[in-house]
């Protein structure tokens, strides 16, 4: 007589799945490598195309048109899944995110974190804030808290890849490189005033 013996159960929970949706232009694509390659280090796996992940993130921008409805129109058909399971996480960052801040999770209150442009190295920890105290977690930075280049990535393409050129407004950059610049014979303070590059 052969005796079945069970396996003995599991303790370890398999890795939660996720799923980055990008809305918007190529700095979004290369953002949205960033944060996957910052998921892949915080322990999570992509989810199988077939598969419901267990948190989306939508990276989100501000200039393409109708990119509000977009997103909202997105997290309008979510709202079911979060119901059905409370385990679910959402996310929304990026440029709306970093405009929108609070109106994204007063319009979608099922929405777990939200994160702005400068702080998406942020992402995990918000995750599992949100996770332990059942509550949103809405974090928006005004600078960077760590150069974008520094986090973890993971391509698509073993041969391609996005590179950041410049960081935040290019007004600052152009403002600073002027400043830099030596005044041309004859531009004193006052031209340089006048003609709006002082």
């Amino acid at each position: 007589m052969t005796e079945l013996i069970d396996a003995p159960a599991s303790t370890e929970k398999s890795p939660r799945s996720y799923e980055v949706k990008t809305y918007g232009c190529q700095m979004n694509v290369h953002d949205s490598e960033r944060l996957s390659g910052l998921l892949d280090d915080a322990g999570y796996v992509p989810a199988d195309t077939d598969d419901q992940a267990d948190v989306i993130v939508f990276n989100t921008c501000a200039v393409r048109e109708n990119a509000d409805n977009r997103l909202y129109g997105n997290l309008g058909q979510l709202a079911h899944v979060k119901e059905r399971n409370p385990d679910f996480q959402i996310a929304v960052g990026g440029c709306m995110a970093q405009k929108d801040r609070d109106t994204i999770v007063k319009k979608a209150p099922w929405v777990d974190v939200v994160f702005g442009t400068h702080n998406m190295g942020s992402l995990p920890a918000l995750l599992e804030r949100a996770r332990h105290n059942q509550e949103a977690q809405v974090e928006i930075l005004e600078s960077l808290d760590v150069f974008p280049s520094t986090l973890p990535s993971r391509r698509e393409s073993q041969h391609s890849g996005w590179v950041s050129i410049s960081v935040g407004r290019m007004q600052q950059f152009l403002h600073v490189l002027h400043r830099s610049q030596p005044a041309r014979q004859g531009e004193g303070p006052q031209a340089r005033r006048h003609l709006g590059r002082g």
